[in-house]
Formats: structure tokens, C-alpha cells, sequence
């Protein structure tokens, strides 16, 4: 793993001002799974529900100390939504809004480990998505050492949405390495604020 920015110096170099465009900015936090539905797990248990919320709670407290307003899909661990439940945002009046989706991946061998981003090149603002998910994939190459992989998804909740949606796999729930990092409050911060700093950089 590489080492990781500290906190401090990312702070006093990624941050603009929410309002500097003159447009309040909306931030739609997905944490994925949930309830019934928990996702990946690890062989020690981890459930990628639990993990994708820990990072949307970081990620929803670092956009509001920035003057970005969220909302998030769901907040507890027993939550369950469906595909429905949590996309179909649209544009407001006044606002700039995005869409984050947070997952982690699986897969059979533990060894394996790697991003992902997805977007719907068929969706509305497919444009934005496609910038967001190309600046998020570099930051978490630097932030975690794991190459990223970007890709067109059909998956519901990027159809649904009218604003632009990215669906964030930052890692493996089934690589230790992976939710070790997952669990760390620095690393969660991290990727919090590489995506704030994208969204703030990549306007429409």
C-alpha cells in the first residue's frame, strides 16, 4: 500500500469554496447494500454494507464542513432499499447535483485487489460522469496503489438518475488489505476528499 497523504496537507491544498461558482452544490451519498442485502463479505465477516457506510458518514460530514449540501440514501445498517428507493434524483433549480454511489467488490481470490467506476454512457449528463469517474479512478490509483478500471454499467440506480451518477468501488470487501484500509478514519477521509475535490473542480 502506499503511504498515505496526511490529513493536514490534503486540507491546505484541495479545497475551493462550495460557492465559489456562485451555485449551491448537492451531494447525493449512496452507501451501497444494506438491511437484508449486505453486500460483499470478507472471510472474517466484514459486510461491504457496513464498510460503504462508514464512508458515506465521513464523506457526508467532510461535504457539509464544505458547504455542500447531501443527502443521504441511507443511514442506518439495518436499512433495506431498493434499486428505486435509491436513485431518481434529478435536477433542482438552484443547484449543482451529483451522485455517489460507494461500493466495495468482491471476488474469489483473496489475493485480488483493484477500483472500479462505473457510469451510463446513455444517461443524462453521461459527459460530467464520465469526468468524475476519470478523476476519482487517479486519485484512488495514488491513494491505494490499486490500478482502476472505468466502465459503461447499465445498473438501475446510473439509469434512473438525471444528474450526474458514479458508482465508487474503492477497493475489495474480500481482500484484507483492502477493508483494513476500509476501516481506517484517515484513509475514509482521504477518499472523501478526493471526491469532494473532484466534484468541486468538475462543474456543469
Amino acid at each position: 500500500m502506499k503511504k498515505l497523504i496526511t490529513v493536514a496537507l490534503c486540507i491546505s491544498t484541495i479545497f475551493l469554496s462550495a460557492d465559489v461558482y456562485g451555485q449551491k452544490i448537492k451531494l447525493i451519498i449512496d452507501a451501497g447494500h444494506g438491511g437484508k442485502d449486505p453486500g460483499a463479505k470478507s472471510k472474517a465477516g466484514d459486510k461491504e454494507s457496513d464498510l460503504t457506510l462508514m464512508m458515506a458518514e465521513t464523506l457526508q460530514k467532510m461535504a457539509q464542513e464544505n458547504n455542500i449540501e447531501t443527502v443521504m440514501t441511507r443511514t442506518k445498517k439495518d436499512q433495506t432499499l431498493t434499486h428505486e428507493q435509491r436513485s431518481g434524483y434529478k435536477p433542482e433549480a438552484g443547484y449543482k447535483a451529483y451522485y455517489i454511489s460507494l461500493h466495495m467488490d468482491k471476488d474469489k481470490n483473496a489475493s485480488t485487489r483493484g477500483n472500479k467506476l462505473y457510469y451510463n454512457i446513455k444517461a443524462v449528463n453521461s459527459g460530467i460522469s464520465m469526468k468524475l469517474a476519470d478523476r476519482i479512478s487517479i486519485g484512488l490509483e495514488r491513494i491505494n496503489g490499486n490500478k482502476s478500471k472505468k466502465e459503461d454499467s447499465e445498473a438501475i440506480i446510473l439509469k434512473r438518475n438525471t444528474i450526474p451518477s458514479v458508482m465508487v468501488y474503492y477497493g475489495y470487501a474480500t481482500n484484507l488489505q483492502d477493508v483494513k484500509m476500509a476501516k481506517d478514519p484517515a484513509y475514509q477521509r482521504e477518499i472523501s476528499m478526493l471526491i469532494i475535490r473532484t466534484i468541486l473542480e468538475t462543474r456543469y
